[in-house]
């Protein structure tokens, strides 16, 4: 024990934890300084269908409730948390962020994560926002169903894309678990901007009257 401690100390010195933001040195325990954590913005929608997250998504798919904690905008202190998610495989901010949503969600039958097709899996090595949605399911002691959704259609990048040829490349990019009973779900992303992914995912779901989906995700741009 002592010898692990000395190890830590050791890397705390010589390798001290920085702020993904501004890159002060901080706490090992924290992931924003002080500063930067009065940075963030939060949504405070609540979680119905009065919000703008919601507006993004009813167009494309019959949605229930939805819910995003953060305001995202480029090169704003959210920008800078998910990206430090996506590409840099930082699960404790996805646990410390979920443990920010105070709703009770107890009531649902579970939470699944939008899933990353294989191929993408496979290259990056993990789901950013499976440990946010983990915890969520672990807080309100709910299931978690880590592959209620298989992706099976692989999409390069669609960052430039807009949002009718991304739905046109999103079409039938999803496939439920034929062992996922009927229900109400919660499905979790990371950031909602043109609403195409999850609207796809949700459209699965749609074709068949055994199901209900609601969605929280991190961000919404």
């Amino acid at each position: 024990m002592e010898i692990k401690t000395i190890v830590n100390s050791l890397v705390d010195l010589f390798f001290p934890m920085r702020c993904l933001d501004c890159q002060d040195v901080i706490q090992p325990s924290q992931f924003l300084c002080v500063s930067c954590s009065t940075k963030l913005i939060f949504t405070h929608f609540n979680f119905d269908q009065n919000n703008r997250a919601y507006d993004k998504l009813r167009n494309f798919c019959e949605v229930e409730n939805v819910f995003s904690l953060l305001e995202f905008k480029h090169h704003n202190t959210t920008q800078a948390i998910l990206h430090e998610m996506k590409y840099r495989n930082r699960p404790e901010i996805g646990i410390d962020l979920a443990q920010l949503i105070k709703f009770d969600l107890s009531d649902y039958d579970g939470i699944i994560p939008i899933p990353l097709h294989p191929k993408r899996l496979k290259t990056r090595g993990f789901n950013q926002v499976e440990d946010f949605a983990r915890m969520l399911a672990e807080i309100n002691q709910i299931n978690y169903f880590s592959n209620g959704l298989t992706r099976i259609k692989y999409n390069s990048s669609q960052v430039n894309e807009d949002k009718k040829h991304r739905l046109e490349n999103l079409k039938d990019a999803f496939e439920i678990n034929p062992n996922l009973k009927s229900g109400h779900y919660i499905l979790i992303d990371d950031v909602l901007t043109t609403g195409a992914t999850i609207a796809s995912a949700i459209k699965k779901f749609n074709l068949s009257e055994n199901f209900k989906i609601s969605v929280i995700t991190i961000a919404c741009a």
